[in-house]
């Protein structure tokens, strides 16, 4: 019978524990960064939930407040409380809620509100589909110095929408939206075909917008 080694069998039982110590120490001195990487995941969980708790928030008081001042007759205030229904932003988004507002806010003569339920008749969204009364809401906001109306009161009558075709006049309330800085317009007309290229509006809002 062969006898064991005792100074082999302390070698060896050394090297054992010495790489298992090797291990420990590698998981211990692993542990703070692994802590630190999941610190730093949960911190930016944690902002980005406190900043969607207090946007919330924001919108939640501001739909409040447009509620409120749309109640009291403010006409630009049921416009922005228009904006909070069609968006969703601060509870629910609801076309018809926001149709209501743009509604009210239209009869009280305030332009933006009358452009935005011009669009939502246009599209049909929270009433029913309206090409004409898009038209007559386009041109009546267009009136009261909306350009982003006169836009959509022009591209109507370039294209025969809601009504007959005037492609003169329809060019014509597109170039002024344009030559107001609205670039939708701008775009329109290139797209059209009925630019003109000795205007240089096109060419400052590029400018303007590579600034």
């Amino acid at each position: 019978m062969i006898g064991l080694n005792p100074n082999h069998a302390e070698c060896s039982t050394m090297r054992h524990l010495t790489s298992l110590l090797l291990v420990v120490a590698a998981s211990l001195s692993a542990a703070p960064a692994l802590a630190q990487g999941n610190q730093v995941e949960r911190t930016q969980a944690e902002i980005a939930l406190e900043e969607a708790a207090e946007t919330l928030a924001k919108d939640r008081a501001g739909r409040a407040e447009a509620m409120r001042e749309c109640g009291a007759k403010d006409y630009a205030a049921c416009t922005r409380l228009g904006d909070y229904h069609r968006k969703g932003r601060g509870g629910i988004q609801d076309y018809e809620a926001a149709a209501e507002a743009y509604r009210k806010a239209c009869s009280g003569k305030d332009a933006a509100g009358c452009a935005t339920l011009a669009y939502l008749a246009a599209k049909g969204s929270g009433m029913e589909q309206d090409l004409p009364e898009a038209r007559r809401l386009y041109k009546l906001s267009c009136d009261m110095g909306e350009v982003s109306a006169c836009a959509g009161y022009g591209n109507m009558l370039y294209a025969g929408k809601g009504g007959p075709k005037n492609v003169a006049e329809g060019t014509r309330h597109l170039q002024a939206a344009c030559d107001g800085g609205y670039e939708w317009a701008c775009d329109r007309i290139t797209g059209l075909g009925a630019y003109d290229p000795n205007d240089d509006t096109w060419e400052r809002l590029k400018d303007g917008a590579g600034r």
